[in-house]
């Protein structure tokens, strides 16, 4: 047997035992006696893979691709193209990966069915999952698990698979994630699965694990993941294992630990995975806010940015913390409009911070649509994570309308779940908002209780929570108003389909308009929230005659210039309490949910108001409704603002 013949049994034992540094050594002495065989150059792009040489992997699968060609193997040939092109798109070079694509299908178009069939199938699924297209890519998919099952791949049918179960987590299809997880896993762990397919799986589970907030079986297929990599000897996927284990540190607030970790995969993923280093650097955002280490938060939001990631939900709670709540809510509304899987996936994390942006800005009609979206999401997840953060959401939204006990019984909701979680950070926020609860309903001492509950995870954990921000506020005085609130229909659909250039100049003439009235009629301008309006009156007659002369304005510039703006309109009067100019109650917030249930260019008063008034008020109809947090229906009419005369 020759030196070189030697090498090469030497090269082909150790890959088989997964001894990489091994089999690269030998290959590479075989190689320069004489250029290795096709099979022998897949073995040592795989051995350098394994080993972090991604320089090495690329260069042998260029060169195994030319040799299966030349040998007229064209299955292999597309392996060795298909998986340049999935490298090239996890480094973001999305022209060089097309091509490589391309040149695989080429190969197969008159090669027998094989399992690269399976995989240009599966390349395919993520492409089309990763624009947006949720049906193309479970229709690739499933061709992909057709095609594996035909041919006897188990490695490729646990892609496709695993990539089903992503269609289904980003389709809310819950109940179909977790037993196609399953499949996948069990199909991984068949003896003779390649380490490309089962390390895949293993690190896909933990992604769609962590999409459905399942921490628990998050942290069960982290540590699963971590032990493969270690017995089969495997440092191309120690960035991502060490990157979901900092998520798991972040939550439970080991936040030192957390960025050691997260630092480190960042380090390892931007040699092989680009994109997953940009998913890292996000998660960095995250931990160092965490910390109150905004500058490195902003360091790291930037590596975000450069490598294509939108650093969110991080990004938004930082310039939460930096006090740029409005700056907040744009992105994050940029964000939630991102059709792609990532976004979709991220949204269940989206939504708290979204929520909580739009309650600093005074916008109450877009913090409780994303409450809504949120309370859904929580329901069909069923884990507790997300049960959280609905009851913080909500918690925080009734406290923003003075509705106290609302607020307590949900933040209440919100402390259980997180401390059951372990989740210090957020146990510490929630009860520093309950604190705050506590004391605008007199409850001083329970709001001591809770800030110093939360002072003890700030200093166990080192958590950067303000637990003096619950100090006493001073005693609001009771007065009755007439509460009128008013928003735009449809506006999110109208500003992305004229554009900002157009829907800016359109919200300032609506803004103008509508103050012109509320300084006409007497109307107390509470708060402007994006496109609404949170108006006081103190006469209820004027409240409604201003409501009438809004539907007009608009209605006189729909006639002459063919197009206005379509705004619903809800008014209460009640008492409420009167602080910081502003006011709270449940008057409040049954005028809010009044005006949510108009219809566009409708004005719709409860029965208390137009009972109120001195006047007759025409109506076209009365309705009873059952308004969401309010125990007793409501009686309201729709007031007919066209059969008045004109003031």
């Amino acid at each position: 047997m020759s030196t070189r013949e030697a090498l090469l049994e030497q090269a082909r034992a150790a890959f088989a035992q997964s001894q990489w540094a091994v089999a690269r050594s030998a290959l590479h002495d075989a190689d320069a006696a004489q250029q290795l065989g096709a099979d022998d150059l897949e073995r040592l792009a795989w051995s350098c893979r394994w080993e972090s040489d991604p320089g090495g992997f690329l260069i042998a699968l260029e060169r195994a691709e030319t040799a299966f060609t030349a040998a007229g193997e064209m299955a292999g040939a597309a392996r060795m193209a298909l998986e340049q092109a999935r490298h090239h798109a996890m480094m973001l070079d999305a022209a060089v990966a097309l091509a490589c694509y391309v040149r695989a299908t080429d190969y197969l178009v008159d090669a027998p069915e094989c399992a690269e069939h399976a995989q240009a199938q599966w390349s395919l699924g993520f492409t089309l999952m990763a624009g947006g297209d949720l049906e193309g890519a479970q229709a690739a998919l499933l061709e992909a698990r057709s095609i594996a099952r035909r041919v006897g791949s188990p490695g490729m049918e646990a892609m496709a698979v695993q990539g089903l179960a992503h269609v289904a987590a980003t389709a809310g299809a819950v109940s179909e994630v977790l037993p196609l997880v399953d499949e996948a896993a069990a199909l991984a762990m068949r003896p003779g699965v390649a380490p490309v397919h089962a390390g895949y799986v293993y690190c896909a589970v933990i992604s769609v694990c962590r999409a459905l907030c399942d921490w628990e079986r998050a942290t069960e297929w982290t540590r699963v993941s971590a032990r493969y990599c270690e017995r089969e000897s495997i440092a191309g996927y120690t960035g991502l294992c060490r990157f979901h284990q900092g998520e798991i540190n972040r939550l439970h607030g080991h936040l030192a630990e957390a960025e050691e970790r997260v630092l480190r995969a960042c380090e390892e993923l931007l040699a092989i995975n680009r994109y997953s280093a940009g998913w890292g650097y996000s998660e960095l955002v995250e931990i160092r806010v965490r910390r109150g280490d905004l500058d490195g938060a902003e360091e790291a939001l930037a590596e975000a940015i450069a490598l294509g990631d939108d650093g969110q939900p991080g990004r938004a709670r930082l310039l939460l913390a930096q006090g740029d709540a409005r700056a907040a809510v744009r992105c994050l509304r940029r964000s939630l409009a991102d059709p792609g899987f990532v976004a979709r996936e991220r949204r269940v994390f989206l939504l708290p911070v979204y929520v909580a942006a739009c309650v600093a800005v005074g916008d109450e009609h877009a913090a409780a649509e994303g409450l809504a979206e949120l309370e859904e999401m929580a329901r069909r997840l069923g884990t507790r994570g997300p049960a959280a953060a609905a009851a913080v959401a909500r918690g925080e939204l009734s406290l923003h309308r003075g509705d106290t006990e609302a607020a307590i019984i949900a933040l209440r909701d919100g402390v259980r779940l997180w401390s059951e979680v372990e989740a210090p950070y957020e146990a510490a926020q929630t009860r520093v908002l309950l604190a705050r609860a506590l004391t605008a309903d007199g409850d001083d001492a329970g709001a001591r209780l809770e800030l110093k509950a939360a002072g003890r995870l700030v200093q166990e954990f080192g958590v950067a929570v303000d637990v003096d921000v619950a100090r006493p506020k001073p005693e609001g005085t009771r007065t009755t108003r007439t509460f009128l609130f008013s928003d735009i229909v449809e506006s999110t659909r109208l500003s992305e389909v004229i554009g900002d250039a157009a829907w800016e100049p359109l919200l300032r003439w609506h803004d103008r308009t509508l103050r012109a009235e509320f300084e006409r009629w007497h109307g107390e301008e509470v708060k402007h929230g994006g496109d609404g309006f949170f108006v006081a009156f103190g006469d209820p007659d004027e409240a409604i005659h201003c409501a009438i002369a809004i539907q007009r304005a608009l209605a006189r510039h729909r006639a002459e210039h063919g197009f206005a703006l379509s705004v619903r309109i809800g008014l209460h009067v009640g008492a409420a309490t009167a602080r910081d100019a502003d006011y709270f109650g449940s008057a409040v917030t049954r005028a809010a949910r009044i005006s949510a249930a108009a219809g566009a260019g409708e004005v719709i008063a409860s029965a208390d108001t137009v009972a109120a008034c001195r006047r007759e008020i025409p109506a076209s109809s009365e309705r009873t409704l059952a308004l969401k947090g309010i125990v007793e229906p409501v009686d309201v009419v729709l007031v007919r603002w066209d059969d008045l005369p004109a003031e």
